[in-house]
């Protein structure tokens, strides 16, 4: 979907070059352009805009009361500041009163001017969402406090005349004062009143007194230099009919308690709505950058069988280590909400333990070549072939650990990572993984710091969003939590004379599922339904299976409609079912399929998560595989799920 942009801006060519500058990094848009802030405001009122670059130097409006009137105007309108005008004031009030960005002229490239368009657009988005939730809240509260508004524990009456009052028992015990040893009034009444209230209380029983209807307020009584209580106080003006006199006659309720109920139920309110709006971008955002690096996954495979020369297999192994390491900075991303929660989902599969080591290592190399440092990796000889583990969370904690140890390094140092295995204990054993650096020793203090890390950077979070952790403590934190959730340990120790260890246990379980070497194939036709609706997705998970086994054959279907049809009229052997798809999608389509059919379905998705696993599985698919996965994996779970039909 294109986004509509307004350039507001009385100079041609830069508005020019930003519509050249969006074009060049192929972002899709309708961009308009006004030299005025008027003409702006004009154009918005008639058109439907996205997003508005503007310029502060303008023949009609100039300076930060061009952002302010543009705000106040078309509020409604994400705004990026594009401006050669450099002043750190303006900058700092443009972004407290509401821009997205602030960029200056000539100091910025094509790209980075996408980003910001992106961003400003989506945080735009969150952000209206937060104020609809704060509404909502706000609605709630009123809701709340109508239903409560003419409850009462203790009543009273006040000649407006003399401001004499008279109160019943209940009144006297909220104010915790003894019956007939206090004679109340209005003055002794307002004594009461913290001084940051007194002027609403006396405003209150003044306009109580000027007409025939109900009145209340809320407002604190101070009890005595401890105790302080919130009350709801009504009042109504009568005049008695026997004497004529004026009274206000009313009720008073402690509110204390429902007052702190409501605060926490507010809070608690907006703490949901802001973990489910963070839960929902941070999906999007896996199945955005997932599905199109499945892609290259597959792609790579691919290149990397077909006739290349001895230069360009290198490219290609180069290739294959870079996208693991965007892998692994992915799933960093994507875990960085890990800091804010308690629980983490594990999910065990069967690994090749020294393969998946090595390949583990391997992926940092490209770090540790930046940073001119070695890795020595020394694995022991006797670690059993296969075992049950969570492959991406021991591949990030591997990353993580040794990442943090190449920052603490310097040029031409090894930094050592040893692997070996425990004995065998209560079904399981532990993985042993040390990186030792040889720099300098931790003092005291650093020592703290990087075993505290994940309790450090958690508060930062939950007690001051604005403070930035230390960049180098997130790895860190990640590394921890994830280590928790593997109900394994991690220490950080000095080594003597010199140098540095990090020590890291995590329990997995030796494999007992039946093995199938990497290079087994089909030995009989075995014809497949991918059912799949990215198109690159198609392509290259086709042609990892044909170039398999010549006795494999792939038909695509391209949503779970077509797919369900395809299984109930044709004649497949097995199903790849993904699960976003348009008109309907995998997970009904299985089940519709379910109805008459027990044809393996093995779910292939770009949301990683338990949740999702545990839904293909409740509906019968027989197994789950996320994305990006490796050919070979895609293999072992296509003969694993075949061998359990044939038996």
């Amino acid at each position: 979907m294109k986004a509509s942009i307004l350039s507001v801006d009385a100079v041609a060519a830069d508005a020019e070059l930003l519509e050249k500058s969006l074009k060049d990094v192929g972002f899709k848009y309708d961009f308009f352009r006004v030299s005025t802030l008027h003409e702006g405001i004009a154009f918005i009122e008639k058109h439907s805009v996205d997003l508005a670059f503007l310029d502060i130097n303008l023949p009609d409006v100039n300076g930060f009361k061009a952002i302010t009137t543009f705000l106040e105007l078309a509020p409604q309108v994400p705004v990026v500041v594009v401006t050669s005008t450099n002043n750190e004031i303006i900058i700092n009030q443009s972004i407290k009163a509401g821009v997205q960005d602030f960029l200056l002229k000539g100091q910025f490239d094509a790209k980075l001017l996408c980003r910001v368009a992106r961003f400003s657009l989506h945080r735009f988005k969150v952000q209206s969402k937060f104020e609809v939730t704060a509404k909502e809240l706000e609605d709630f509260k009123k809701r709340f406090l109508e239903a409560q508004k003419m409850a009462s524990f203790g009543t009273w009456e006040m000649d407006v005349v003399s401001n004499e009052m008279v109160w019943s028992d209940e009144v006297y015990r909220i104010f915790s004062l003894e019956f007939g040893k206090f004679v109340p009034t209005l003055s002794e009444y307002l004594k009461f009143v913290p001084s940051d209230d007194r002027s609403a209380v006396e405003s209150f029983f003044e306009e109580a007194g000027k007409d025939g209807i109900l009145h209340s307020l809320e407002h604190r009584i101070a009890i005595d230099s401890l105790t302080m209580r919130y009350v709801l106080v009504q009042a109504m003006v009568k005049v008695e009919e026997a004497t004529h006199k004026v009274m206000l006659v009313g009720s008073i309720q402690d509110v204390t308690e429902r007052k702190t109920s409501e605060r926490l139920l507010l809070e608690k309110a907006i703490s949901n709505q802001t973990a489910s709006i963070q839960e929902e971008v941070l999906a999007d955002l896996g199945f955005q950058i997932r599905t199109p690096l499945s892609s290259i996954v597959n792609l790579m495979f691919l290149l990397g069988n077909t006739e290349t020369s001895k230069q360009q297999a290198l490219f290609i192994n180069d290739l294959k280590t870079s996208v693991n390491d965007l892998s692994i900075s992915v799933n960093n991303l994507l875990n960085f909400s890990l800091m804010v929660t308690d629980t983490v989902k594990v999910q065990e599969e069967d690994i090749t333990l020294l393969e998946f080591l090595k390949g583990a290592v391997n992926v940092v190399k490209i770090k540790s070549d930046t940073a001119k440092m070695f890795i020595q990796f020394m694995p022991s000889d006797r670690m059993p072939e296969r075992v049950s583990a969570d492959p991406r969370k021991l591949t990030q904690v591997i990353y993580n650990l040794v990442e943090h140890a190449l920052r603490q390094g310097e040029e031409k140092e090894t930094i050592i990572v040893k692997a070996s295995c425990g004995p065998l204990y209560e079904g399981q054993i532990d993985l042993i993984l040390q990186i030792v650096s040889s720099n300098k020793q931790l003092n005291a203090s650093e020592l703290q710091e990087v075993n505290q890390a994940e309790g450090i950077i958690k508060h930062a979070f939950e007690n001051n969003k604005e403070q930035v952790p230390k960049k180098r403590l997130i790895g860190l934190a990640i590394s921890t939590k994830l280590i928790k959730s593997l109900n394994g340990s991690i220490t950080f120790q000095n080594l003597s004379p010199v140098g540095s260890e990090i020590l890291v246990k995590i329990p997995v379980k030796p494999s007992k599922k039946k093995q199938f070497a990497s290079g087994e194939v089909p030995i009989a036709p075995l014809k497949i339904l991918m059912v799949e609706d990215h198109f690159l997705n198609q392509l290259a998970t086709k042609k990892v299976l044909q170039t398999w086994s010549n006795f494999v054959t792939v038909d695509i279907a391209e949503n779970g409609q077509l797919g369900y049809e395809a299984v109930r009229d044709g004649d497949y052997d097995l199903v790849l079912m993904d699960i976003q798809m348009p008109v309907m999608n995998g997970l009904d389509a299985a089940r519709k399929i379910r109805e008459f059919s027990q044809i393996p379905i093995i779910a292939l998705t770009a949301n990683s998560n338990k949740q999702e696993e545990e839904k293909c599985l409740e509906i019968g698919m027989n197994d789950y595989l996320s994305k990006p996965y490796k050919p070979h994996e895609l293999y072992e779970r296509i003969l694993a799920v075949m061998s359990m039909v044939a038996v």
